[in-house]
C-alpha cells in the first residue's frame, strides 16, 4: 500500500491527527529510520491532541459568546468584586452540585467579559457552558 492510500485511509476515517503527523513522519522518514512502535505512539498522540483541540473549538462555539474572553484580561482595580472569589468560580465547582450563575449589575460592570471568561475557564477544564441573557432565556416575563 502506497503512502498516498494510506492517507486517504486516514482522512477516510477522519483520523486528521495522524493523517497530519503521518506526512510529518513520511518526512522525517529519510533521516530517522522507521521504528513501528514509536510511530505508532507519535500517531496516536496527534491524533488525541487533534480530536481535543476539535472538542475544544466546537465547545467555545457551541456556548455562543459574544467574543473570546478571559480572566487576563479582567481589570479588577475597576471593580468591587474580589479576584480570589472570581477565580474560585473559575474552577467551576458551582457546576459540580449543579448550580447556575446569574449575574445581575448596571450597563457597563463587565458581566459579559466575566460571564465569558468565566466560561471559557471552564469549557478548557473539559465542562460545558452556555452564555445566555435573561430575554433570550425568560423573554419578556418578570422576574420575581
Amino acid at each position: 500500500m502506497s503512502c498516498i492510500d494510506r492517507m486517504a485511509q486516514l482522512k477516510a476515517l477522519q483520523l486528521n491527527g495522524m493523517a497530519a503527523e503521518w506526512e510529518v513522519l513520511q518526512a522525517e522518514k529519510v533521516r530517522h529510520p522507521p521504528i513501528p512502535e514509536v510511530w505508532l505512539d507519535r500517531l496516536l498522540a496527534a491524533e488525541q491532541a487533534d480530536r481535543q483541540l476539535r472538542s475544544l473549538r466546537y465547545q467555545l462555539k457551541a456556548a455562543k459568546f459574544p467574543i473570546h474572553r478571559d480572566l487576563g484580561g479582567f481589570n479588577w482595580q475597576e471593580t468591587p468584586l474580589e479576584q480570589a472569589q472570581i477565580e474560585q468560580l473559575a474552577t467551576g465547582g458551582f457546576m459540580e452540585t449543579a448550580h447556575n450563575l446569574i449575574l445581575v449589575g448596571g450597563t457597563g460592570t463587565g458581566k459579559t467579559h466575566l460571564a465569558t471568561a468565566l466560561g471559557v475557564a471552564v469549557i478548557h477544564q473539559g465542562k460545558r457552558g452556555l452564555r445566555s441573557n435573561r430575554t433570550k432565556t425568560y423573554g419578556k416575563r418578570k422576574i420575581i
